[in-house]
């Protein structure tokens, strides 16, 4: 392999996150990940080009190294290179250039892949699992570009990736993602802990690597349904279809919610029956796990925070209030929502039903609500 650091292959960041200048720093285990699959792509070649030896040679993996040696701007431009190694006594003349051969055989199969041929044939099996795992901080808006501009030029995503586990027959998926639910058990000598999704409901166990986390999911620990609400940035489990199976590692945890507007709805669930006067419905976890979904939302447009109430009939009424008129929101017991925007000026009234699932719609409501008042 010589003694002199070498490039190896070119990549092209692009899309999502590399649209920035710079190298976002979570991403830096990906090119650990590609130098494992390079070696394993290396050593099933070994392995067929020698079939009589059952092992690769001893100092095999240690012989191969990457540096990142510069990131370049142009979206994100990463240069590595191959640190010097002496492996003259490692490999004869058929094998010096094994490594640069799995780089190009990693590149035939993304293109195959990509191009609706499949995972090609000789493509080592022992690779496969390495395979799958590469890739697994890109997001759905964002690419590699191998060897740009050249014949042997491939391009990786995160729906290749799914194509790999789909051809390799493998039943999980690997991947770093944002989830939001709230953290309903931990065993912290364990390093394990119980997470209930917000989407689905559904409680699925976690396991965390770092202690650094225990704090974390300490302070928003609790066992009843009014948890509160996190968004935690995690490596997943996900069966093709997408549904969450397990979180096997947490990267970070933090609120969702800004603490005014969850303490407010804690100050809800503490109200007991007859809190009006000696009359007023107690708000259910239920009615108040359903406001907390619609304020999520709201924070995701970008809609202010409203005046939050509990109503006589044990639901909760979001206000906003304009010079011009006001925009009223009733999360009902039933399950139903009513969004009644009136003008204080005329008679103009709007009012709307939804079902409370129906969170986009509803925002949707409110803002117009505001377009027509907060002027």
């Amino acid at each position: 392999m010589g003694t002199e650091a070498r490039s190896f292959g070119s990549w092209h960041l692009k899309g999502g996150r590399y649209e920035q200048r710079g190298l976002p720093v979570e991403v830096l285990p990906e090119f650990a990940r590609y130098e494992r699959l390079v070696i394993d792509v290396a050593k099933g070649i070994y392995k067929r080009r020698h079939a009589m030896r059952q092992r690769v040679p001893r100092g095999f993996t240690s012989s191969f190294s990457l540096r990142l040696s510069e990131v370049r701007r142009g979206s994100v431009i990463p240069v590595l290179e191959v640190a010097p190694q002496d492996s003259s006594t490692l490999f004869d003349d058929d094998d010096s250039g094994i490594f640069e051969e799995a780089r190009l055989v990693i590149q035939r199969a993304l293109k195959s892949i990509g191009e609706g041929d499949g995972i090609p044939g000789d493509f080592p099996v022992n690779a496969l699992r390495e395979f799958s795992r590469f890739g697994r901080s890109l997001q759905a808006n964002e690419t590699i570009e191998f060897d740009e501009g050249t014949p042997q030029a491939a391009s990786y995503s995160q729906s290749i990736r799914r194509l790999i586990h789909e051809q390799a027959r493998l039943d999980k998926f690997e991947i770093e993602a944002l989830i939001t639910g709230q953290v309903t058990a931990l065993h912290a000598d364990k390093g394990t802990f119980e997470f209930r999704l917000s989407r689905s409901g559904k409680v699925v166990n976690g396991h965390f690597q770092s202690d650094d986390v225990v704090s974390d999911l300490k302070q928003y620990l609790d066992r009843s349904s009014m948890a509160p609400t996190v968004a935690m940035n995690a490596v997943l489990i996900q069966s093709m279809d997408e549904e969450v199976i397990e979180i096997q590692d947490v990267l970070a945890v933090e609120p969702v919610l800004p603490s005014e507007w969850s303490e407010r709805l804690s100050e809800l669930q503490s109200l007991e029956p007859g809190w009006l006067g000696g009359v007023g419905l107690q708000v259910t976890r239920r009615v108040l796990r359903e406001a907390e979904s619609l304020l999520l939302e709201f924070l995701d447009e970008g809609i202010e925070r409203p005046y939050i109430y509990p109503t006589e009939e044990g639901g909760v009424q979001f206000e906003w209030p304009f010079s011009a008129g006001e925009v009223n929101l009733l999360v009902l017991p039933d399950g139903s929502v009513e969004v009644l925007a009136f003008s204080k000026t005329d008679e103009r009234d709007r009012l709307e039903k939804f079902d409370w699932r129906q969170l986009h719609e509803i925002a949707v409501s409110v803002l117009g609500g505001m377009a027509d008042y907060a002027g």
